[in-house]
């Protein structure tokens, strides 16, 4: 074994940083950076598919929540590199910005969603392990680190007895044939025949688990040695996606951890045309799947580049859903590549629109009107880097990319309407309806708002305890104010004593408001609770919702920890869903976690607060169960104030980073996130997915909610 060096030290470093910055590489250390972990492995097998050197990816996840990724790729590098005193293997796994995305034209791969040579390194830095194996000449080499990316050994090399022969150091080389197969390996000078397996082929397998230490303690994650909380969905939504970005890939899941089992295979024929059949099968779509493809050539400082663009879309339904890709990475906040979409879109069936004399007089329609009941799929492929927002890559900001896609865009659907003049027609009605609805929507909306805030008026003053204001405008930095939606006029005495009116706002609720996941604008803000809602946050409700004009930084939903609370906290996620979406697809949503316990040791007096069963548990097993004392809140009119100031209403100044001169430059570092460490952050993963949970379980149609009921596994570990 060889001594690490100093430059490893340097790396091991790194790690640390990474799981110190959850935010920066994996976009939280809650459940969405858990599953951001396995994808980021993922990716790299898609980049082997998307260079046409695999054909099939499996995923299993073990009955203990270890998962395995194994491709039949090229399999990863693995020879000495003498600049780093390591193997290319270990380079990957702990350097930044390490890998074969870099070299341009020379790159190993002609497009690839990596741009830092970050992502590897993120899984290997919150995990327990990693081990890789990488099959190359008929042999198979594996490396294995522990405790977040720390090396516990050697890339060491097997032949096809099972048995090691060899470890890659510096001067180590294989002996290779011209098939490509090693007949031995010499190392320190002395040559070593091995048994290489000509049937192996190459590819490479990572296993890694998680480690529970380093992700929020209120996740839940019971029995961390035995379970680790993946999401199906969440997984199955990503794994179909890949598929249809790219037909004749094949995609294996295997989820040993589900009671029962699950197992499913992702393989698409028609790739995007079956994608959008997907999206909108629950959908009336007014005409065909449209779908075209095309590359351009780009000057890139001074480099040829070439931009293919894919595009798919049907109107279908009544809201907009644009789905963009680049690289097979998902962009879900879009970036150019979406901007030059709708642009070019708006313009063809405008242009199509006039040469076929469709618009009456002064008739028109916006690009909004245009967009919407569109179900698209944007999916860009680039030989040069992308260039996203962050290392989570949910938007592209590569300029050069927006005058390829409006190009293809503009030209292939102008020309596809001229030949499809039915199918064109129904686009233009469809804009032109959108934009007579939306001036009818938005006077009714004004109108309904304005008396709605009228109707409210007295009656909100008397329930809201705003923050306090100088001048109309927060006396702090608005986005660390808040609006709590709280359950009873009791809970709300409470929270407004607790509270600290520079930052908190709180608007008690009497009793529960109306599911109107099937209700009409008009029948919504009749209700009195809803149009207060409305009123207090200011943001407007549906195509009209601004979450830039939130009278708040955040709005916050504080209920009790029983079933009447699940109910009304659901209820108002469906309100916000409904009529002021953005305000949730912005972060600007929350679901507030007061504790459940208040935990006293007896011995020396000391009282934590327990905000999960887990929690609680690691309390008792920390004092020992016979020295504890446990106080069980059932609502929040169980707490006083003071224990609701220390818990719910934490402040800024409490949580403060380091790093400021002063108290105040040290607030200005904190993130809305920051300010709300023990609340739950709702964000719209999927709209598609998301669209069709809340109607079975919100809709008019009991059925489909029944046997969800009836099916659904709810073992505490689910």
């Amino acid at each position: 074994m060889t001594r690490y060096s100093a430059d490893q030290i340097i790396e091991l470093e790194f790690l640390e940083a990474v799981r110190m910055r959850p935010g920066m590489y994996i976009g939280n250390n809650n459940v969405h950076g858990l599953h951001h972990l396995l994808l980021e492995v993922l990716d790299n097998s898609v980049d082997e598919c998307t260079s046409g050197d695999a054909t099939k990816i499996i995923i299993t996840i073990e009955k203990d929540g270890t998962v395995c990724i194994e491709d039949d790729g090229r399999g990863m590098p693995v020879e000495w590199k003498d600049e780093n005193q390591m193997s290319a293997l270990t380079q990957v796994h702990v350097k930044p910005h390490a890998g074969g995305k870099f070299g341009g034209e020379n790159s190993a791969y002609s497009s690839s969603g990596g741009l830092h040579g970050i992502g590897l390194k993120c899984t290997n830095a919150f995990s327990e392990f990693l081990e890789v194996e990488v099959h190359r000449y008929g042999l198979k080499f594996r490396q294995r680190f522990e405790n977040g990316g720390i090396p516990k050994t050697e890339v060491e090399i097997f032949d096809a007895t099972g048995q090691k022969v060899g470890e890659v150091l510096a001067g180590t080389e294989m002996n290779i044939v011209k098939k490509g197969i090693a007949t031995a390996v010499t190392q320190n000078g002395k040559r070593k025949p091995v048994e290489a397996d000509p049937k192996l082929g190459t590819g490479t397998v990572t296993r890694f688990r998680p480690n529970r230490e380093w992700f929020t303690q209120d996740m839940n994650w019971p029995t961390p040695a035995k379970f680790v909380p993946w999401s199906f969905d969440r997984l199955d939504t990503r794994f179909r996606q890949i598929a249809h970005l790219y037909p004749g890939v094949k995609i294996e899941f295997h989820d040993l951890q589900s009671k029962p089992e699950r197992h499913e295979d992702y393989i698409s024929k028609n790739g995007l045309i079956d994608y959008i059949v997907y999206l909108n099968e629950d959908q009336k779509p007014l005409h065909k799947p449209v779908f075209f493809k095309e590359a351009l050539k780009v000057d890139v400082e001074g480099v040829q580049a070439t931009i293919e663009t894919e595009i798919a879309f049907q109107y279908a339904g009544e809201e907009t859903q644009v789905y963009s890709f680049v690289n097979a990475i998902p962009t879900p906040l879009g970036g150019t590549h979406v901007s030059a979409f709708k642009a070019a879109l708006t313009k063809a069936v405008k242009q199509f629109a006039s040469n076929k004399k469709l618009l009456k007089g002064n008739q028109d329609f916006k690009g909004d009107d245009a967009l919407l009941g569109l179900t698209g799929i944007v999916k860009v492929t680039m030989t040069n880097t992308p260039q996203f927002l962050s290392q989570t890559k949910e938007s592209l900001t590569s300029p050069e990319v927006h005058g390829p896609v409006f190009t293809v865009t503009y030209n292939n659907l102008l020309d596809y309407l001229e030949k499809n003049f039915s199918t064109g027609k129904v686009i233009v009605n469809q804009a032109m309806a959108a934009a007579r609805g939306r001036e009818a929507a938005s006077q009714a909306r004004k109108l309904m708002i304005n008396r709605s805030a009228m109707d409210a008026g007295e009656y909100v003053l008397g329930k809201l305890a705003d923050i306090q204001r100088r001048g109309g405008k927060p006396v702090v930095a608005h986005e660390h104010t808040a609006l709590y939606l709280v359950e009873g006029d009791s809970a709300g005495g409470s929270c407004k004593q607790g509270r600290d009116s520079r930052y908190h706002a709180i608007l008690p609720l009497r009793g529960k408001i109306p599911n109107v996941e099937k209700m009409k604008l008009n029948d919504i803000l009749k209700n009195r609770e809803i149009a207060a809602i409305v009123a207090a946050i200011g943001a407007g409700v549906e195509r009209d919702c601004v979450a830039d004009n939130m009278r708040y930084g955040r709005a916050v939903v504080l209920v009790d920890a029983d079933v009447d609370g699940s109910h009304i906290a659901t209820l108002l996620a469906t309100l916000f869903w409904r009529i002021m979406r953005p305000i949730i697809e912005e972060g600007r949503f929350f679901i507030a976690r007061p504790p459940l316990y208040l935990v006293a040791n007896k011995r020396n007096k000391k009282t934590e607060y327990a905000y999960t069963e887990e929690d609680r548990k690691a309390l008792v097993k920390e004092w020992g169960a016979n020295n504890i004392s446990l106080q069980r809140y059932k609502g929040l009119g169980e707490m006083n104030p003071e224990q609701l100031r220390e818990t719910v209403f934490k402040l800024p100044d409490q949580l403060a980073k380091p790093g400021g001169k002063t108290k105040s430059d040290s607030l200005q570092l904190i993130s809305i996130q920051d300010s709300s460490q023990q609340d739950i952050r709702m964000y719209i993963d999927d709209v598609h997915r998301t669209r069709q949970v809340i109607e079975k379980l919100m809709g008019s149609n009991v059925a489909p909610r029944k046997e969800w009921l009836m099916t659904t596994n709810w073992n505490e570990e689910e």
